[in-house]
């Protein structure tokens, strides 16, 4: 009966699937504290693996010749690869703690070198594009290469969004890597409407913080126009500040994005 009072639109927004994967995080706080850790702890791997690269590339400066170009395309191959594990390994452990979320687990790395051959071979892919991308992108006018790149680059990381956590889900729910490969391109092309929530999530939400930063950043002008030291810093802060909102809350919608995503394939088997 209270039900037939709540406008239709509540309704359906307290049943989307943002919102129950949401309310699923919200009461299980350390399981989604100790994902939080583990994309932190991926970070500071990511960040050490340059450190360590840097000061072996300064060993590495020698005359261009054929023995140095091919040390430097191995070299850059063995650093992109283990940061590749590195993201293997972290998501591995984040998807067991997803899984937890909806069902008892026991966490076993026996498919971690499988996960990590999933990885590669969707980085291959996606690298193939990206190399045929840049060869039409050549072929293009300078001043039209901006918006093709814009209007090429927008969809492009989209699709790779969601084959990468519909093909880790599907892998993670017992798909081989075949069909996890195979499924994540079949629903991605083909079945928008089962994943269109998560994206639009994320752009609205974009849109609404570039909204609420560009009012800010020009009220801000509008203020402090007449003490040009004042809004030089005032505007400095406020930048920084708002990389660090923006990078907080976006970070939040992947979070929990990634739960609805394994909801998504655990829903549609």
């Amino acid at each position: 009966m209270k039900t037939k009072n709540i406008p239709k639109k509540t309704i359906v927004i307290r049943e989307s699937l943002f919102i129950k994967s949401f309310k699923l995080a919200k009461s299980n706080p350390n399981k989604v504290g100790l994902m939080i850790l583990f994309d932190l702890l991926f970070l500071f791997s990511v960040y050490a693996l340059y450190r360590i690269s840097l000061f072996f590339a300064q060993s590495l400066v020698v005359p261009q010749t054929l023995l140095s170009v091919s040390i430097f395309i191995i070299f850059s191959l063995i650093y992109y690869l283990t940061i590749l594990f590195a993201y293997s390994f972290f998501k591995y452990i984040i998807l067991d703690y997803i899984k937890s979320l909806f069902e008892k687990t026991e966490i076993s790395f026996k498919k971690l070198g499988q996960f990590y051959s999933l990885n590669i071979i969707i980085a291959g892919i996606f690298f193939a594009i990206m190399f045929l991308a840049n060869f039409l992108l050549a072929s293009i006018k300078p001043e039209y290469r901006p918006f093709v790149f814009i209007f090429l680059a927008i969809p492009y990381l989209l699709f790779l969004y969601v084959i990468v956590n519909i093909s880790h889900s599907s892998f993670y729910q017992g798909a081989s890597i075949k069909e996890a490969v195979k499924k994540s391109f079949r629903i991605a092309f083909t079945k928008m409407k089962i994943y269109r929530e998560t994206i639009l999530i994320m752009i609205l939400l974009a849109l609404a913080l570039w909204l609420l930063f560009f009012g800010s950043g020009y009220l801000i002008r509008l203020l402090a126009s007449k003490n040009y030291s004042l809004y030089l810093n005032t505007y400095a802060y406020f930048k920084q500040a708002s990389i660090i909102v923006f990078d907080l809350v976006f970070y939040l919608v992947v979070l929990i994005n990634r739960i609805s995503f394994y909801d998504i394939i655990r829903e549609n088997k």
